[in-house]
């Protein structure tokens, strides 16, 4: 069934990436009716504020939904902070709809801090690095809970042994599934994905849409609660 409204997504991809990460995320809404926005920001120059001041925050005012459309989101990694950073000072009058965050670093990336201290890797990724530790001084850390209407996917199968065995097996290779945790979040969903693919997953692309029309990753009866796992708290 189609969406009846047509509601608008934005797309917010992540660190060293582009819109193109999210094509499937893309085809797949524009299937279901929806206005598909993908927003582009140079992720290894600037830091999270710089890209949601410069960047997000342009893109969302040049959508002017008609009067009794939603705007939900849909990110992917260091999207869903820009997502957060925008969400804690946004408008009252913005009709956010629901936030679908696909291995985000919620608690900061446990990867750039334990290889943060190396020179080549600020080269390479840029001021992030700075921001994205997962002591609490660090941007993920200081930002508080998600709007209402936010869901979490996070995968559980790392594809690099250097990464898996500095995370452990919970992991999606990049972050653990525990660091995706957030204040406020509706539903969080563990998948058999890894970090850099996960969004082309036909799996996580059909709870990606229940959620974003239902609020919910899974339907009734779809798959058994012990595939829907919840991490307690950090």
């Amino acid at each position: 069934m189609k969406s009846t409204q047509r509601d608008i997504v934005v797309l917010v991809h992540g660190l060293g990436r582009s819109p193109r990460s999210l094509l499937a995320v893309r085809f797949c809404l524009w299937r279901e009716g929806y206005k598909v926005v993908s927003v582009r920001y140079p992720s290894l120059r600037v830091t999270v504020q710089q890209a949601v001041d410069d960047y997000l925050v342009p893109a969302l005012a040049k959508l002017r939904p008609a009067r009794g459309t939603k705007v939900h989101f849909v990110t992917h990694s260091l999207g869903g902070i820009l997502f957060r950073a925008w969400a804690e000072k946004r408008a009252p009058s913005f009709p956010l709809g629901r936030t679908v965050m696909l291995g985000p670093p919620n608690q900061g990336s446990e990867i750039l801090a334990q290889l943060g201290k190396h020179p080549w890797l600020r080269r390479i990724f840029g001021p992030v690095v700075d921001e994205l530790g997962v002591d609490e001084n660090s941007t993920p850390c200081r930002l508080g809970a998600v709007p209402p209407g936010t869901g979490v996917i996070m995968g559980n199968r790392p594809m690099i042994p250097f990464f898996r065995d500095l995370l452990g097996p919970e992991s999606d290779g990049i972050v653990t599934v525990a660091g995706g945790w957030v204040i406020g979040q509706a539903d969080f969903l563990v998948a058999a994905a890894d970090h850099t693919f996960m969004m082309w997953r036909p799996t996580i692309l059909n709870a990606l849409k229940r959620f974003l029309k239902k609020g919910s990753f899974i339907a009734d009866g779809e798959w058994s609660m012990d595939d829907r796992l919840a991490p307690a708290s950090p």
